[in-house]
């Protein structure tokens, strides 16, 4: 079993363990995963010649990361879909090198080296739209990030979130064309149990799933949609606490926003997606005579750890194209992977996309409210004035705030004992072993427990263990640091 790199770079390979899956599938993927991760590695090698030394340190480091979580996730595909042929995940290139992509960013965070997501996509010649998908898998497989590392994909993801999905040469815009042109709602892709639908009352059951038309458990939109929903409505409502704004407003608020990125999806072209809804802020406010200036939610907004000065102060305004944005127009034209964005009809992006983009025109927040922003919005968000004499638009469901799942901890191996707050509103995991849960299970469970770690074979693991007493939970939980109150 390989161990974490230490001292001098050298390669390392996948383990007797990982071999042995290898050999098990209907025909051996090793050496296609061998040349696959050498391939990339040397490409990012070669545009690090003034930093070779690091980088070549990135890349070892990366290969040990890549075959530790690579065997991970195939056991994990095992013993989820009960076979020993998991050719299926192997002979996924786009998830191998995407996977092979997020081992060297775990690298180059531990090593501080200069090279950020958008540069290290660049040279690997992926998109971050297809990055993403394997952040989440690799954080759930692997327990042994540093908390700096796992801090840094968390950022990392909500980069591509936020912005770096919604360029305009993303493989995003083609799955909202293959949803008729309309990013998923938020009733559509969360759970009914995580969402507070102001249309629901004490005496209301909740929605039907079945009346909400949900595309696939499985599609990567949904997924991205699910994320975006999840991270925006946090961000609303850190701002609207911060700026006093009423329930009652957010709910409209929130409807606009999420109109905004369903109907109008185009407005996220080479945009933020705080800048939509510090937009959907003032226009709600202000068809409701509700005193908000607009410089008052950037200066609100600027002081949350999140913000971006150029998210204010940068904002694409117009550029060739525009009024036929992605959603809207043809589908490009493709010679084998090379897309011609010339023929594709698409607006201007920045020159760090594509060369002779100069006739873009930037400008600041209030610029591209003025501009852009209000042409599409208004007639939506003036239906919620008082003297509208329309009638207003049904709210969104928003988002309940996140919660953590109980996190288990397993104290004992042969056989599996866990231990594991407990929380009534989410469903216990499955466990194949014996699983405690802090004020909830019985005292015999304690018993149980205590008698199988005394019987336990290894002498070091319960000296180690904190033994269970009945009647007496805090210890444990301040050993293992478990809120059990």
């Amino acid at each position: 079993m390989a161990t974490e790199p230490q001292g001098n770079p050298q390669w390392f390979g996948p383990s007797d363990h990982l071999m042995s899956m290898f050999r098990k599938c209907s025909s051996d993927p090793s050496e296609a995963v061998k040349v696959r991760l050498k391939r990339m590695l040397h490409m990012f090698l070669l545009h690090h010649g003034d930093s070779l030394e690091l980088a070549a340190r990135c890349c070892h480091q990366a290969e040990f990361w890549y075959y530790r979580i690579l065997e991970k996730l195939v056991s994990q595909e095992r013993r989820r879909l009960g076979i020993s042929d998991v050719s299926g995940i192997l002979k996924a290139d786009l998830v191998q090198r995407c996977l092979v992509a997020c081992c060297l960013q775990i690298s180059i965070c531990s090593n501080h080296l200069p090279c950020d997501l958008p540069r290290l996509l660049q040279i690997l010649q992926m998109t971050s739209y297809h990055f993403w998908r394997v952040i989440e898998l690799v954080l759930r497989a692997e327990a042994g990030l540093t908390h700096a590392v796992v801090r840094h994909l968390s950022q990392v993801e909500e980069n591509i979130l936020e912005s770096l999905a919604w360029t305009s040469d993303s493989p995003l815009w083609e799955e909202i064309r293959s949803n008729r042109g309309h990013l998923l709602t938020c009733q559509q892709v969360m759970p009914p149990a995580q969402l507070e639908d102001p249309k629901r009352t004490e005496l209301q059951p909740d929605t039907k799933p079945a009346a909400v038309n949900r595309p696939q458990r499985s599609s990567p939109l949904l997924l991205f949609a699910r994320k975006v929903y999840s991270l925006m409505s946090r961000r609303l409502r850190e701002l609207c606490s911060t700026l006093d704004v009423s329930d009652k407003l957010l709910l409209q608020i929130w409807t606009c926003f999420e109109h905004s990125l369903v109907y109008c999806s185009h407005l996220m072209v080479d945009r933020h997606l705080d800048q939509l809804l510090m937009c959907a802020i003032y226009i709600i406010a202000k068809v409701n005579k509700v005193e908000i200036p607009f410089k008052c939610i950037m200066k609100c907004y600027k002081s949350h750890p999140h913000a971006r000065k150029s998210v204010c102060s940068n904002v694409l305004i117009s550029g060739r194209n525009m009024d036929n944005p992605p959603n809207r127009g043809q589908k490009p034209l493709t010679t084998g992977n090379q897309v011609d964005y010339d023929i594709m009809v698409t607006p201007d992006t920045p020159s760090t996309h594509y060369p002779g983009a100069s006739q873009e025109r930037r400008g600041n927040l209030i610029d591209f409210y003025n501009q852009v922003y209000t042409t599409n919005m208004q007639h939506f968000a003036k239906q919620f004035a008082a003297t509208s004499g329309c009638d207003t638009p049904p709210l969104s469901p928003y988002p309940q705030p996140w919660k953590a799942s109980p996190r288990r901890h397993q104290v004992l191996r042969r056989p599996s004992v866990y231990i594991s707050p407990y929380n009534p509103d989410t469903p216990s995991p499955r466990t194949t072993g014996l699983c405690y849960y802090f004020n909830a299970s019985p005292p015999e469970r304690l018993r149980e427990i205590n008698n199988m770690i005394k019987t336990g074979r290894s002498p070091t693991r319960r000296r180690n263990l904190v033994k269970l007493e009945e009647g007496d939970e805090r210890p444990l939980a301040k050993r293992l640091r478990l809120d059990h109150q």
